[in-house]
Protein backbone atom coordinates (compact mmCIF):
# COMPACT_ATOMS: atom_id res chain seq x y z
CA UNK A 1 0.00 0.00 0.00
CA UNK A 2 1.69 3.40 -1.03
CA UNK A 3 1.98 5.77 1.84
CA UNK A 4 -0.14 8.78 2.30
CA UNK A 5 -0.15 11.84 0.98
CA UNK A 6 0.71 14.63 3.37
CA UNK A 7 -2.65 16.41 2.16
CA UNK A 8 -4.69 13.34 2.69
CA UNK A 9 -3.07 12.49 6.12
CA UNK A 10 -4.27 16.43 6.90
CA UNK A 11 -7.33 15.15 6.04
CA UNK A 12 -7.61 12.68 8.14
CA UNK A 13 -6.43 14.52 11.14
CA UNK A 14 -8.57 17.19 10.90
CA UNK A 15 -12.02 15.54 10.49
CA UNK A 16 -10.41 13.38 13.86
CA UNK A 17 -9.98 17.16 15.64
CA UNK A 18 -13.32 18.42 14.24
CA UNK A 19 -16.21 15.38 14.97
CA UNK A 20 -15.18 14.72 19.48
CA UNK A 21 -18.44 14.20 21.08
CA UNK A 22 -19.79 16.59 23.57
CA UNK A 23 -22.04 16.36 26.35
CA UNK A 24 -22.55 20.49 26.12
CA UNK A 25 -26.05 21.27 26.77
CA UNK A 26 -25.73 24.47 26.57
CA UNK A 27 -28.43 26.85 26.58
CA UNK A 28 -30.83 24.37 27.98
CA UNK A 29 -32.65 25.61 31.22
CA UNK A 30 -33.12 22.52 33.57
CA UNK A 31 -34.85 21.90 37.10
CA UNK A 32 -33.38 20.03 39.83
CA UNK A 33 -35.76 19.42 42.62
CA UNK A 34 -34.61 18.49 46.28
CA UNK A 35 -31.25 20.53 45.59
CA UNK A 36 -30.63 22.50 48.09
CA UNK A 37 -28.54 20.40 50.48
CA UNK A 38 -24.46 21.04 49.55
CA UNK A 39 -23.62 17.24 50.11
CA UNK A 40 -26.27 15.84 48.21
CA UNK A 41 -26.98 14.39 44.90
CA UNK A 42 -29.21 17.53 43.61
CA UNK A 43 -26.74 20.02 44.49
CA UNK A 44 -24.08 17.87 42.52
CA UNK A 45 -26.36 17.22 39.69
CA UNK A 46 -27.18 21.11 39.23
CA UNK A 47 -23.47 21.86 39.68
CA UNK A 48 -22.86 18.75 36.65
CA UNK A 49 -25.42 20.44 34.07
CA UNK A 50 -24.26 24.27 34.82
CA UNK A 51 -20.31 23.23 34.39
CA UNK A 52 -21.93 21.73 31.11
CA UNK A 53 -23.65 24.97 30.06
CA UNK A 54 -27.40 24.64 31.36
CA UNK A 55 -29.09 27.38 33.33
CA UNK A 56 -30.79 25.63 36.39
CA UNK A 57 -33.00 25.82 39.51
CA UNK A 58 -32.13 25.14 42.65
CA UNK A 59 -35.11 23.71 44.79
CA UNK A 60 -35.88 23.73 48.52
CA UNK A 61 -38.76 22.98 50.75
CA UNK A 62 -38.16 24.00 54.46
CA UNK A 63 -37.17 27.63 55.82
CA UNK A 64 -33.98 25.76 57.71
CA UNK A 65 -33.03 25.02 54.12
CA UNK A 66 -33.03 28.71 52.65
CA UNK A 67 -29.17 29.58 53.49
CA UNK A 68 -27.55 26.50 52.27
CA UNK A 69 -29.89 26.77 48.82
CA UNK A 70 -29.39 30.66 48.34
CA UNK A 71 -25.36 29.09 48.71
CA UNK A 72 -25.34 27.15 46.47
CA UNK A 73 -26.98 29.13 43.46
CA UNK A 74 -24.71 31.51 44.03
CA UNK A 75 -21.75 29.21 44.01
CA UNK A 76 -22.87 27.79 40.54
CA UNK A 77 -23.35 31.60 38.93
CA UNK A 78 -19.72 32.36 40.03
CA UNK A 79 -18.01 29.12 38.89
CA UNK A 80 -20.02 28.62 35.57
CA UNK A 81 -21.56 31.67 34.85
CA UNK A 82 -25.07 30.63 33.79
CA UNK A 83 -28.61 31.70 35.15
CA UNK A 84 -29.73 30.24 38.18
CA UNK A 85 -33.08 30.69 39.86
CA UNK A 86 -33.84 29.48 43.50
CA UNK A 87 -36.81 28.67 44.60
CA UNK A 88 -39.29 27.25 47.81
CA UNK A 89 -41.81 24.94 46.62
CA UNK A 90 -43.43 21.66 48.22
CA UNK A 91 -43.52 18.95 45.16
CA UNK A 92 -45.77 16.90 46.49
CA UNK A 93 -49.16 18.93 45.50
CA UNK A 94 -49.71 20.25 42.10
CA UNK A 95 -50.05 24.08 43.44
CA UNK A 96 -46.23 23.94 44.99
CA UNK A 97 -44.70 22.04 41.72
CA UNK A 98 -46.83 24.61 39.20
CA UNK A 99 -45.18 26.82 41.58
CA UNK A 100 -41.66 25.94 41.07
CA UNK A 101 -42.09 26.17 36.78
CA UNK A 102 -43.69 29.13 37.02
CA UNK A 103 -40.96 30.80 39.33
CA UNK A 104 -38.03 29.17 37.24
CA UNK A 105 -39.30 30.60 34.06
CA UNK A 106 -39.67 33.86 35.72
CA UNK A 107 -36.62 33.96 37.57
CA UNK A 108 -34.29 33.27 34.02
CA UNK A 109 -36.53 35.00 31.81
CA UNK A 110 -37.32 31.99 30.30
CA UNK A 111 -40.71 30.31 28.46
CA UNK A 112 -39.97 26.94 28.53
CA UNK A 113 -38.03 24.18 30.46
CA UNK A 114 -35.90 21.40 28.73
CA UNK A 115 -34.88 19.39 31.19
CA UNK A 116 -36.79 18.32 35.22
CA UNK A 117 -34.41 16.29 37.63
CA UNK A 118 -36.82 14.61 39.94
CA UNK A 119 -34.67 14.27 42.57
CA UNK A 120 -36.66 15.03 45.59
CA UNK A 121 -36.88 12.31 48.19
CA UNK A 122 -37.55 11.24 51.30
CA UNK A 123 -36.82 7.94 53.70
CA UNK A 124 -35.98 6.91 56.57
CA UNK A 125 -35.29 3.36 58.49
CA UNK A 126 -38.07 1.81 59.56
CA UNK A 127 -39.08 -1.54 60.99
CA UNK A 128 -42.16 -2.82 59.40
CA UNK A 129 -43.74 -3.02 62.92
CA UNK A 130 -42.65 0.37 63.51
CA UNK A 131 -44.31 1.49 60.43
CA UNK A 132 -46.96 4.29 60.81
CA UNK A 133 -49.58 6.21 58.77
CA UNK A 134 -47.42 9.35 58.61
CA UNK A 135 -43.97 7.65 57.45
CA UNK A 136 -46.49 6.06 54.93
CA UNK A 137 -48.20 9.40 54.13
CA UNK A 138 -45.09 11.72 53.84
CA UNK A 139 -42.99 9.20 51.62
CA UNK A 140 -45.17 8.39 49.22
CA UNK A 141 -46.01 12.25 48.67
CA UNK A 142 -42.78 12.97 48.27
CA UNK A 143 -41.54 10.42 45.97
CA UNK A 144 -44.44 9.08 44.05
CA UNK A 145 -46.42 12.62 43.96
CA UNK A 146 -44.14 14.91 43.94
CA UNK A 147 -42.41 13.18 40.77
CA UNK A 148 -45.97 13.17 39.25
CA UNK A 149 -47.05 16.89 40.12
CA UNK A 150 -43.57 18.30 38.73
CA UNK A 151 -44.08 15.99 35.53
CA UNK A 152 -47.12 17.22 34.53
CA UNK A 153 -46.36 20.97 35.55
CA UNK A 154 -42.84 20.87 33.57
CA UNK A 155 -44.57 19.52 30.52
CA UNK A 156 -47.69 22.18 31.06
CA UNK A 157 -46.85 25.14 32.36
CA UNK A 158 -43.23 24.84 31.53
CA UNK A 159 -43.92 23.77 27.70
CA UNK A 160 -41.38 21.28 27.74
CA UNK A 161 -40.43 21.02 23.69
CA UNK A 162 -39.47 17.88 21.83
CA UNK A 163 -36.22 16.71 22.85
CA UNK A 164 -36.84 17.43 26.84
CA UNK A 165 -35.75 14.99 29.49
CA UNK A 166 -37.52 13.79 32.21
CA UNK A 167 -34.91 12.10 34.40
CA UNK A 168 -36.35 10.45 37.50
CA UNK A 169 -33.58 9.85 40.57
CA UNK A 170 -34.52 6.32 41.82
CA UNK A 171 -33.39 3.80 43.81
CA UNK A 172 -31.96 0.18 43.72
CA UNK A 173 -34.20 -0.57 46.84
CA UNK A 174 -36.84 -1.09 44.33
CA UNK A 175 -34.63 -3.92 43.00
CA UNK A 176 -33.00 -5.35 45.99
CA UNK A 177 -35.72 -4.52 48.43
CA UNK A 178 -32.82 -4.23 51.37
CA UNK A 179 -33.71 -4.32 55.22
CA UNK A 180 -35.18 -1.20 57.08
CA UNK A 181 -36.09 0.45 54.04
CA UNK A 182 -39.39 -1.18 52.58
CA UNK A 183 -41.71 1.48 52.54
CA UNK A 184 -38.99 3.66 50.99
CA UNK A 185 -38.31 0.97 48.54
CA UNK A 186 -41.80 0.22 47.65
CA UNK A 187 -42.45 4.14 46.60
CA UNK A 188 -39.41 3.65 44.29
CA UNK A 189 -40.87 0.24 42.95
CA UNK A 190 -43.74 2.67 41.62
CA UNK A 191 -41.70 5.34 40.91
CA UNK A 192 -39.79 2.71 38.40
CA UNK A 193 -43.76 2.04 37.20
CA UNK A 194 -44.05 5.80 36.33
CA UNK A 195 -41.07 5.90 34.31
CA UNK A 196 -41.78 3.23 32.14
CA UNK A 197 -45.43 4.50 31.50
CA UNK A 198 -44.95 8.09 31.09
CA UNK A 199 -41.73 7.25 28.47
CA UNK A 200 -44.79 5.86 26.10
CA UNK A 201 -46.93 7.96 26.95
CA UNK A 202 -44.79 11.37 26.79
CA UNK A 203 -42.51 10.25 23.68
CA UNK A 204 -44.84 9.56 21.37
CA UNK A 205 -46.93 12.51 21.79
CA UNK A 206 -44.50 15.17 22.63
CA UNK A 207 -41.10 13.80 21.66
CA UNK A 208 -39.70 13.55 25.65
CA UNK A 209 -37.37 10.87 26.89
CA UNK A 210 -37.95 9.58 30.21
CA UNK A 211 -35.76 7.59 32.63
CA UNK A 212 -35.09 5.98 36.30
CA UNK A 213 -31.28 6.96 37.42
CA UNK A 214 -31.01 4.61 40.35
CA UNK A 215 -27.90 5.36 42.66
CA UNK A 216 -26.83 2.82 45.25
CA UNK A 217 -25.12 3.57 48.21
CA UNK A 218 -24.13 6.98 47.98
CA UNK A 219 -22.69 9.06 51.00
CA UNK A 220 -24.89 11.96 51.57
CA UNK A 221 -25.62 14.89 54.34
CA UNK A 222 -28.63 12.17 54.70
CA UNK A 223 -27.51 8.98 54.31
CA UNK A 224 -24.05 9.06 56.45
CA UNK A 225 -25.52 8.24 59.84
CA UNK A 226 -27.14 4.77 57.91
CA UNK A 227 -24.30 2.41 57.38
CA UNK A 228 -26.35 -0.37 58.60
CA UNK A 229 -27.92 -0.08 55.31
CA UNK A 230 -24.76 1.56 53.42
CA UNK A 231 -22.48 -1.04 54.41
CA UNK A 232 -23.78 -4.30 53.38
CA UNK A 233 -24.80 -2.80 49.79
CA UNK A 234 -20.99 -1.50 49.28
CA UNK A 235 -20.01 -5.50 50.04
CA UNK A 236 -22.22 -6.00 46.39
CA UNK A 237 -20.36 -3.85 44.63
CA UNK A 238 -18.42 -5.38 41.32
CA UNK A 239 -16.89 -2.15 40.18
CA UNK A 240 -15.09 -0.37 43.19
CA UNK A 241 -14.45 -1.14 46.89
CA UNK A 242 -15.58 2.78 48.10
CA UNK A 243 -19.00 3.88 49.12
CA UNK A 244 -20.67 6.17 46.21
CA UNK A 245 -19.80 10.09 46.29
CA UNK A 246 -23.14 12.22 45.00
CA UNK A 247 -20.90 13.05 41.45
CA UNK A 248 -21.03 9.41 40.72
CA UNK A 249 -24.92 10.08 39.89
CA UNK A 250 -24.69 13.57 38.74
CA UNK A 251 -22.51 12.15 35.56
CA UNK A 252 -25.07 9.74 35.08
CA UNK A 253 -27.64 12.13 34.82
CA UNK A 254 -25.94 14.10 32.72
CA UNK A 255 -25.64 11.81 30.10
CA UNK A 256 -29.44 11.29 29.87
CA UNK A 257 -29.78 15.37 30.29
CA UNK A 258 -27.29 15.34 26.77
CA UNK A 259 -28.42 14.81 23.22
CA UNK A 260 -26.25 12.03 23.54
CA UNK A 261 -29.12 9.83 24.89
CA UNK A 262 -31.84 10.53 22.70
CA UNK A 263 -32.83 6.56 22.27
CA UNK A 264 -32.74 5.83 25.11
CA UNK A 265 -36.10 5.81 27.16
CA UNK A 266 -38.42 4.32 29.82
CA UNK A 267 -34.87 2.87 31.32
CA UNK A 268 -33.82 2.25 34.99
CA UNK A 269 -30.14 2.55 34.63
CA UNK A 270 -28.42 1.81 38.19
CA UNK A 271 -25.59 3.77 38.96
CA UNK A 272 -24.50 1.20 41.60
CA UNK A 273 -20.83 -0.02 41.03
CA UNK A 274 -22.15 -3.25 39.49
CA UNK A 275 -24.59 -4.20 42.51
CA UNK A 276 -27.99 -4.90 40.29
CA UNK A 277 -25.63 -6.49 37.25
CA UNK A 278 -26.61 -9.52 35.49
CA UNK A 279 -26.28 -11.99 37.57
Amino acid sequence: MPPLKMSSLMNILAVNTTTADSFSIAGKIAVVTGSGRGNGIGAATARVLARNGASVAITYMSESSAQGAYEIAQSIRDDYGVGVACIQGDVSTPKGSRKIILETMEQLGVNHIDILVNNAGYGVTRLLRETDFELCQRTFATNVYGQLFMTQAAVDQGRMPPGGRIINIGSISSRIQPALVGIYAASKAAQDSLTTSWAGELGRTHGITVNTVAPGPVVTEITKDSPEVLDPLVLLQRGTERRGAPEDIADAVLLLASEKSHWITGQFIAADAGITGIR
